[in-house]
C-alpha cells in the first residue's frame, strides 16, 4: 500500500513534549508525521480502527486494527494516514521505568520498528480499556495521576508483549529479553540516586564488573552508553518535576545531579527544545487546554 506522504513533506513534525503524554485520535488521509531524528523517548501506537503506514529508511509497515507500533528513541521515522478511510489510533510517548525492560522485547523488523499483530479481542478489549483510562489519568495535574497513568501503560505493553509472545511462538523474531540482572539492578540504581555521582567506573564496581565490560555490556543490554542514560534519566526527571511541582528550577537542578544551574539549563534545552522555565509554562498551557476540553 503506497502512500507519498511516508515520503514527501516539507518540514518536520515535532514529538509533544512531555514526560508522559498520551491521546485519542481520529484522523483522515492527509495526518501525517515526520520525524528524521527520530525522538527522545519512546512512542507507541495502536491502532483501533482504519489504517495508518509507518517507514524507517526504506521498509514501510502498515498497521491495522489491533496492531501495535513502538518505536525506541533515535529511530528515524514517517507516519501517515492511509486513503481508505478513517484512522482511529491510540498512542502515548514516554519513558520506561528501568524495571519494564522485559515488556518492551517486541518482535523487531529489520529497521527497528517493534511491532506487536492483532491479539484476540479479549485483549483488544483490554488493551483499549487501559488506553482509556492511561489518557485520562496522563492528563490529570497531581502525582496521584501520573503514578496511575504509569500502571495502565505498564498494563499495556505487558499485554502487547504476552499476546506477541502467544502469537509469533517459535517464529518470533523478537530480540533477546533483559536477562543479566546486574544491568537491571544498576538500571533501578540510577532511577533511585540520580541525583548522586554517578560515574561508569563507580557504577561498575557496584556490578561487580570491570569498567570497560561494564560499558560493553550496558550499551549490549540497553543500547545506549552510562553516560547518556544517566543524563536522560536527570533530565526526565526535572521534566516531571517541572511539570508537577512548583519548585525553582536551581533546586530542581540541585536534586537531579547538577551543581550549576546554568549547566542543567543548557542541557534541558537541548534535549527539549526549550529552556526549564519555558517547559512548566508549556506544561500549565497544556493542562489548562485539557480542563478546558
Amino acid at each position: 500500500m503506497f502512500n507519498e506522504l511516508l515520503y514527501e513533506y516539507e518540514q518536520e513534525t515535532g514529538p509533544t513534549f512531555g514526560v508522559l503524554m498520551a491521546d485519542h485520535f481520529r484522523r483522515s488521509y492527509g495526518f501525517y508525521g515526520h520525524r528524521p531524528r527520530g525522538t527522545l523517548d519512546w512512542l507507541l501506537v495502536y491502532t483501533v480502527s482504519g489504517t495508518g503506514s509507518f517507514r524507517v529508511d526504506e521498509e514501510v509497515l502498515t498497521s491495522a486494527a489491533g496492531d501495535a507500533v513502538l518505536l525506541p528513541p533515535g529511530i528515524p521515522h514517517h507516519y501517515a494516514a492511509n486513503q481508505a478511510g478513517e484512522w482511529e489510533l491510540l498512542w502515548v510517548h514516554f519513558l520506561p521505568l528501568p524495571e519494564w525492560q522485559d515488556y518492551l522485547q517486541l518482535p523487531r523488523t529489520q529497521e527497528g520498528l517493534l511491532t506487536s499483530a492483532a491479539p484476540d479481542a479479549p485483549i483488544r478489549a483490554r488493551i483499549e480499556e487501559a488506553f482509556r483510562r492511561l489518557i485520562a489519568d496522563a492528563r490529570r495535574s497531581s502525582r496521584a495521576g501520573q503514578e496511575l497513568a504509569l500502571l495502565s501503560l505498564a498494563e499495556i505493553l505487558i499485554l502487547l508483549q504476552e499476546s506477541s509472545s502467544c502469537v509469533q511462538g517459535d517464529r518470533s523474531a523478537a530480540a533477546p529479553a533483559l536477562q543479566d540482572e546486574r544491568i537491571t539492578q544498576t538500571l533501578r540504581y540510577i532511577a533511585d540516586h540520580a541525583h548522586e555521582p554517578l560515574s561508569p567506573a563507580a557504577l561498575a564496581r557496584s556490578a561487580g564488573l570491570s569498567e570497560s565490560r561494564f560499558r560493553h555490556l550496558f550499551k549490549a543490554e540497553t543500547g545506549k552508553s552510562v553516560s547518556d542514560w544517566v543524563t536522560e534519566t536527570r533530565l526526565h526527571q526535572a521534566a516531571k518535576l517541572l511539570e508537577l511541582t512548583s519548585r525553582p528550577v536551581g533546586e530542581i537542578a540541585v536534586y537531579v545531579g547538577y551543581e550549576s544551574a546554568y549547566y542543567f539549563t543548557r542541557r534541558f534545552s537541548a534535549a527539549f527544545g526549550m529552556s526549564p522555565t519555558a517547559f512548566r509554562r508549556f506544561a500549565e498551557e497544556r493542562r489548562q487546554s485539557d480542563t478546558a476540553d
